[in-house]
């Protein structure tokens, strides 16, 4: 299945063992160079509005994600954000896949990664989609040719034009495509 990671944050993460809520969904953490999802930084404790303790969780321990949560087997999989050393390295550059800058391999800019969509198995990215002003656009995994912590480099040839809607982000339910000319 996939999931819009604009949808997970904010999801409600819950123990499976112990039958209750463990905290929210902080941050979808994203390794670049491997474009796919390695992890979720969780807020915890009573008062994670206003006291926040961040708690983060390899993707592998996720035991299922649908559109009511993200199950993990157990609280002990949240973990201080120090003990997996990957997913310290992504929160200490405050990497964030929603609102990194793309371009193309021209140099052209096309704008900033909207939303995408990861298998929620694997974590891997499917798709990206892009949004400069009117102009949007929804790119395969496949046109990706480089991503790092700055930006993400696009093949632009093939990439498919979406006619934007009010509501953001863009939805792939929700979004008509039309077929870059």
């Amino acid at each position: 299945m996939l999931i819009e990671l604009s949808k997970l944050e904010g999801m409600p993460v819950g123990a499976l063992e112990e039958g209750a809520l463990a905290g929210r969904v902080w941050k979808v953490l994203v390794a670049p160079d491997e474009l796919k999802v390695v992890g979720l930084a969780v807020r915890t404790g009573r008062l994670s509005w206003l006291w926040p303790k961040i708690l983060v969780v390899a993707f592998v321990d996720v035991v299922d994600i649908d559109k009511n949560g993200v199950a993990v087997k157990s609280r002990e999989s949240l973990t201080e954000p120090d003990e997996i050393v990957r997913l310290k390295e992504i929160l200490k550059y405050k990497f964030s896949l929603l609102g990194l800058p793309a371009v193309s391999k021209s140099g052209e800019r096309l704008g900033r990664v909207t939303d995408a969509l990861a298998e929620t198995d694997t974590g891997a990215l499917s798709r990206l989609y892009v949004r400069k002003f009117l102009d949007s656009r929804v790119f395969e995994r496949a046109q990706v040719v480089k991503m790092n912590y700055k930006k993400v480099v696009l093949e632009v040839e093939g990439g498919r034009r979406v006619k934007a809607r009010k509501e953001a982000p863009l939805s792939v339910k929700a979004a008509e495509t039309v077929e870059a000319a």
